[in-house]
């Protein structure tokens, strides 16, 4: 009878297999270049001039940030200010209109308040209408309403109104007396106020 072969003995010896454990480790050529340029890429010399490059671009993004928010704050002020000066400027027109239909009353108390009295009873009379002629004055004044200076003054046409000519001559033009009271709201002229006027030396 004739005796088997063994198979490893038949086995291909390029087929055989590598011992249980044993593992052989082949390497890429390609790979091994690949981390060759990796590593040449991370040159010292050109990460730091890249570094640099890239904290170059954020600075000058965050100075552009920060010049727009500069630019948005200031309009943002630039806006308040022009609201508030609007707002002022309809108040005060507001407020002049209100008062410029009030100044008749008040020319109604001063011709009251320049009648003479001939009694006790006109005298209170007087004396009441008075009281409530100062406290109307009082409060239209704290809104900014302003009596014109007349009498004793140096004639303005800004805020006096002749009713006469000044005699001729070269004196100063000078306010003698006061017809009808002018008033001023904020430096604004309301109304002018009616005068005599005079030169100076014939007043002197």
């Amino acid at each position: 009878m004739e005796e088997s072969q063994h198979p490893a003995e038949t086995a291909d010896p390029e087929l055989q297999t590598a011992p249980v454990g044993e593992v052989e480790i082949v390497e890429d050529p390609e790979l091994a270049d690949e981390e060759a340029d990796a590593d040449h890429s991370q040159d010292p010399a050109e990460a730091l001039a890249r570094a640099l490059e890239d904290l170059h671009e954020a600075s000058q993004r965050a100075d552009a940030a920060h010049q727009s928010r500069l630019r948005a704050v200031a309009d943002l002020q630039n806006y308040r200010k022009r609201m508030r000066r609007e707002q002022e400027t309809i108040a005060s027109r507001a407020t002049g209109r209100t008062l410029t239909s009030l100044l008749p009353v008040l020319d109604s108390f001063d011709a009251a308040l320049g009648l003479e009295v001939s009694s006790e009873e006109e005298s209170q009379i007087l004396s009441g209408m008075k009281a409530t002629y100062d406290l109307l004055v009082g409060t239209l004044q704290s809104q900014g309403l302003e009596i014109v200076p007349t009498a004793g003054q140096t004639f303005s046409p800004d805020l006096h109104q002749p009713i006469n000519a000044p005699p001729e001559g070269d004196g100063e033009i000078m306010v003698t007396d006061e017809v009808r009271r002018g008033y001023r709201l904020g430096g604004q002229l309301l109304r002018a106020a009616l005068v005599v006027v005079t030169r100076g030396s014939e007043s002197e």
